[in-house]
C-alpha cells in the first residue's frame, strides 16, 4: 500500500496548523501592542484561517482525487470515470466551502435547512435522470454490454424485441445499432428493470434463438421435417451453419417452432430470418394442397 499521499495529507496539515499558530500569536502581540487597532487584528486572524482552510483544503482534495483515480476511477470507462470526479469534486469543494463559511461564523443551520428543502425539489425534479445515472454505472462497472456486444432487449414498453449491436455505452443511454441498421438510444434503467436482456452469444458464434408460429392445420412433425429439409439445403448452398430446429410447442390452433441460429456477425441475422421464413412458408403450402 503507498502511504505517501497519507503522509503528504500529514505534512500539510502540520504545516498549515504551524502556519496558523504561528501568525495568530503574531496578530495577538500586535493586537496588544496596538489596542486602537484591535478589531481589524480580530478581522485578519479570521481572513488567515480562510486563506489557509481553502489553500490547505484545496491541496488535500487533489490529493485525495489522484488516490481515487489511481485506485478507481482508472479502472473504468472513460465516461463513467468523469460522471463519479464530478461527483466526487462536488462534495468535496461542498465540505471546503461549509468549513470556510464555519470560520468566517456564518450560521449554517439556514444554509442546511434550505439546502434541504432545495435538495428533495431538485431531487424529486431528477428522479429520472439519477436513476438512469446509477442504471449506467452499475451497467458500465459490471461490464454488463459493452460496445460490440450483439444484444437481444424484449420489454412491454416497445412491443417489438430490439435486436442488434451496442455502440456505446454512456452514463445515461446505451446505443444499439439494430439489425434494420437505426441507432436506438435505450435507458440504461431498462437493462436492471421491465426488460428481458440477452446476449446473443454462444461458445464459437452469435446466436439467436428464434419462436415461429404456424397454424396447426398441418402436421406439426411433417411441417419441421420438410421445413427442416428446405432450411437445411438453403443453408448448405450459402455456406451457412445449419441451425437447430424444434417442434416446441402447442397452442389451441397454433403450433409453435424454436429455430436456434447461429451467425459470425449481427447484421446477417435479417438474411437468415427471411430465408427460415420462407422455407416454412413454401413447406406450410406444399403440405396444405396435399391436406
Amino acid at each position: 500500500m503507498n502511504h505517501k499521499p497519507y503522509v503528504k495529507i500529514l505534512i500539510i496539515l502540520v504545516i498549515l496548523a504551524v502556519l496558523d499558530y504561528a501568525l495568530r500569536s503574531l496578530l495577538e502581540t500586535l493586537s496588544l501592542t496596538f489596542p486602537k487597532d484591535s478589531t481589524y487584528f480580530i478581522d485578519a486572524q479570521t481572513g488567515i484561517t480562510v486563506i489557509i482552510i481553502a489553500v490547505g483544503g484545496y491541496f488535500i482534495i487533489k490529493i485525495f482525487q489522484n488516490l481515487i483515480n489511481q485506485a478507481f476511477l482508472s479502472k473504468l470507462e472513460r465516461n463513467v470515470a468523469s460522471t463519479i470526479r464530478v461527483v466526487l469534486d462536488v462534495i468535496f469543494y461542498t465540505i471546503l466551502v461549509m468549513a470556510i463559511l464555519a470560520a468566517l461564523k456564518v450560521n449554517l443551520t439556514g444554509v442546511l435547512v434550505g439546502g434541504a428543502v432545495g435538495g428533495i425539489v431538485i431531487g424529486l425534479a431528477v428522479q429520472t435522470i439519477a436513476q438512469n445515472v446509477l442504471s449506467g454505472l452499475l451497467v458500465t462497472t459490471s461490464k454488463t454490454v459493452k460496445p460490440n456486444d450483439a444484444v437481444s432487449l424484449i420489454s412491454w414498453i416497445w412491443g417489438s424485441p430490439i435486436i442488434g449491436e451496442v455502440t456505446k455505452v454512456s452514463i445515461l443511454f446505451t446505443e444499439v445499432k439494430t439489425i434494420n441498421g437505426n441507432i436506438i438510444r435505450i435507458p440504461n434503467s431498462a437493462f436492471l428493470g421491465n426488460t428481458v436482456f440477452q446476449k446473443l452469444e454462444s461458445e464459437s458464434s452469435l446466436a439467436y434463438p428464434y419462436q415461429l408460429l404456424v397454424n396447426a392445420d398441418v402436421p406439426a412433425n411433417d411441417l419441421l421435417d420438410l421445413a427442416k429439409s428446405y432450411i437445411q439445403d438453403s443453408f448448405s448452398k450459402n455456406g451457412l451453419k445449419n441451425p437447430e430446429i424444434y417442434f416446441t410447442g402447442k397452442n389451441g390452433s397454433t403450433n409453435a417452432f424454436t429455430i436456434i441460429l447461429h451467425f459470425e456477425k449481427i447484421d446477417q441475422l435479417n438474411r437468415l430470418l427471411n430465408m427460415v421464413n420462407g422455407a416454412f412458408d413454401k413447406a406450410y403450402w406444399e403440405l396444405k394442397k396435399k391436406s
